[in-house]
């Protein structure tokens, strides 16, 4: 079964919500450390052929993990978003930089216009 990853998610809590154990998740989708996942990414999840029990209600602990999950995951993408705007705002500023320096140079003096000598006439 295939599943797309929406905002919120993480690995403990798509392999809590289908009963599969996380590892088999990561191993199946081949994900890399440090085992990222992104909004819109399809996971393939495997499904037994018994239907996974229903998970005992969450303790106050993890409760307060899953919330430090979801914060972790708000956090990292809006260090993406600051981090891209940061990268944007300093190619305009290089780019500023630029046009100062080019301004700033000494202006060449200009050449003076050369005249040819007319001739004389014979007389």
């Amino acid at each position: 079964m295939n599943y797309v990853v929406r905002s919120g998610d993480t690995l403990n809590s798509i392999a809590a919500r289908f009963g599969v154990p996380v590892q088999e998740l990561i191993r199946v989708n081949n994900i890399a450390y440090p085992y990222y996942i992104y909004v819109g990414q399809t996971l393939y999840i495997p499904i037994a052929s018994t239907p996974a029990p229903t998970p005992p209600p969450m303790s106050d602990f993890d409760r307060r993990l899953t919330r430090a999950e979801y914060r972790i995951d708000a956090l990292r993408e809006d260090y993406t978003k600051l981090d891209d705007r940061v990268e944007r705002l300093e190619t305009r500023m290089s780019r500023l930089e630029n046009r100062v320096t080019n301004l700033e140079r000494p202006a060449l003096p200009r050449p003076r216009p050369t005249t040819t000598p007319t001739p004389r006439p014979r007389t």
